[in-house]
């Protein structure tokens, strides 16, 4: 995005750059420390490959989480347009990686609220083929 028109994510990241200053990077790096901190707090309870997949999808929207915690503190300095962006950007993101890190620490993936979330999903159960 050009400067004049700076994407969602970057207008939450400067959001959180006055809070918090250069800390604020963490939301937009490849692989931020948190990262490496869930690693190292579930490599006691997980292998060494689950417990870096669990920290990974727990990490990899980072720039999502911005947003929704920017939304939940400043409504009023985002446009219409700008919520409908973030939004869909952490709709298309996140929730996948909630839902593979909550299955391989143990968490049923459900359709606790009855909307369909989970048709034309593969169901890992016993298959119906028998």
């Amino acid at each position: 995005m050009s400067k004049d028109n700076p994407s969602v994510h970057d207008k939450a990241i400067a959001i959180f750059r006055e809070l918090v200053g250069n800390r604020a990077e963490q939301f937009s790096v490849p692989i931020p420390d948190a990262q490496q901190a869930a690693q190292a707090a579930l490599a006691g309870d997980f292998n060494d490959k689950t417990a870096l997949d669990i920290a990974f999808h727990m990490t990899d929207w980072n720039s999502d989480a911005a947003f929704v915690t920017a939304l939940l503190l400043y409504p009023e300095r985002f446009t219409p347009e700008e919520i409908r962006e973030g939004i869909g950007d952490f709709l298309v993101h996140a929730p996948n990686h909630l839902a593979a890190a909550a299955r391989q620490y143990g968490y049923p993936v459900q359709d606790t609220f009855g909307v369909g979330a989970l048709d034309g999903w593969r169901e890992d159960d016993e298959s119906e083929d028998t």
